[in-house]
């Protein structure tokens, strides 16, 4: 059997012997794969047999890979931990926002949240965060719907509008330029299979 025939299409070369010599053994199991994508690809694959496609959708992100590849996306990796910001309002304001993605976000509004001007408030942010207060939010936007696609049936419009979008055709636009995926693709990729 080769790889192509457990889901590993499109890798570098790699096959699946059943039995010992000549395929005959009995319980006796033997993946190959010829390359190091495929090699990942098999180990993924592995874990998914054995452990579930939610435990192997996380090793695919952990190891930057895809449990399936496409070709020509972006890689897929868990939400980065912020470092511990140097101002503790600027923290708190970060986890207020997390907390209310689903609402309208302005700098303005995070600003207040802070206590600071906004002028302050994006200084701040930035040396604290290495980015703008919006485009952070964007990232967090995209990060919070994530789980949703791998986990629920819910439609692209529910989970734009749960995570903070005011369409459907806006969340498509950030997801694709941040992921360089579509949200049906990478759901197709990651949606496990007890959530279908």
């Amino acid at each position: 059997m080769h790889v192509a025939d457990i889901g590993l299409e499109g890798q570098a070369g790699g096959e699946v012997s059943r039995g010992g010599r000549g395929g005959g053994g009995i319980g006796c199991e033997m993946l190959t794969g010829a390359g190091s994508a495929a090699g990942l690809d098999l180990c993924v694959h592995v874990v998914r047999r054995d452990y579930g496609a939610a435990v192997a959708n996380a090793v695919a992100r952990r190891l930057v890979i895809q449990p399936h590849r496409d070709g020509g996306q972006a890689q897929f990796i868990e939400a980065p931990v912020t470092g511990d910001p140097t101002d503790d309002r600027i923290a708190s304001s970060m986890q207020w926002a997390l907390e209310h993605l689903d609402e309208p976000l302005t700098v303005d509004r995070l600003a207040r949240q802070a206590r600071m001007s906004q002028r302050t408030y994006l200084r701040h942010f930035t040396r604290c965060t290495g980015t703008s207060p919006m485009r952070w939010v964007l990232a967090q936007r995209i990060q919070a719907s994530l789980p949703l696609l791998e986990s629920t049936d819910a439609s692209i419009e529910r989970i734009a509008k749960t995570v903070g979008f005011d369409t459907a055709v806006t969340y498509r636009h950030h997801f694709g330029r941040s992921m360089r995926t579509s949200p049906t693709a990478y759901r197709r990729a990651f949606h496990t299979r007890e959530a279908r």
